[in-house]
């Protein structure tokens, strides 16, 4: 009874709420991860997965960002547009996505997860982690 004192005390319970929020978007954050259908992988990852035919590379930068460099021959749909044209991607198919970060291509990689598509990857990193790993970039 003192420790619910002692929280909910006038001084205490500005910490005790900000504590309470911490805690339930640390267990909202776990909990999201495990229930995400997509894999997160590095860059080795991402270049064994390359060496097999049934992967599509999607490339869901801005087109404007292209010019900095991109993978070989993937496919670039702009964040944007992936949903309008889900029907021109393969669902049978791998995918590997990928943004300038790792970010856009984790929202992508789960709506690619909720509409029929079961293997899918997300470049942890996106093209920067390519290229500080010095893999080859078309320009």
């Amino acid at each position: 009874m003192e420790i619910l004192e002692f929280l909910l005390d006038d001084e205490q319970i500005f910490t005790t709420v900000v504590s309470v929020i911490l805690i339930a978007l640390l267990i909202a954050n776990i909990v999201a991860d495990k229930l995400k259908k997509y894999k997160d992988i590095g860059v080795n990852e991402a270049v064994a997965l390359m060496d097999e035919k049934d992967l599509v590379v999607l490339d869901v930068r801005e087109k404007k960002e292209r010019a900095a460099g991109y993978i070989a021959n993937d496919v670039h749909i702009p964040m944007g547009q992936v949903k309008n044209k889900l029907n021109t991607l393969n669902n049978n198919k791998k995918m590997l996505v990928y943004c300038h970060t790792g970010s856009r291509s984790r929202h992508i990689a789960g709506l690619l997860t909720r509409n029929t598509f079961e293997q899918v990857y997300n470049l942890n990193g996106g093209i920067n982690a390519w290229k500080k790993a010095n893999m080859p970039v078309k320009s």
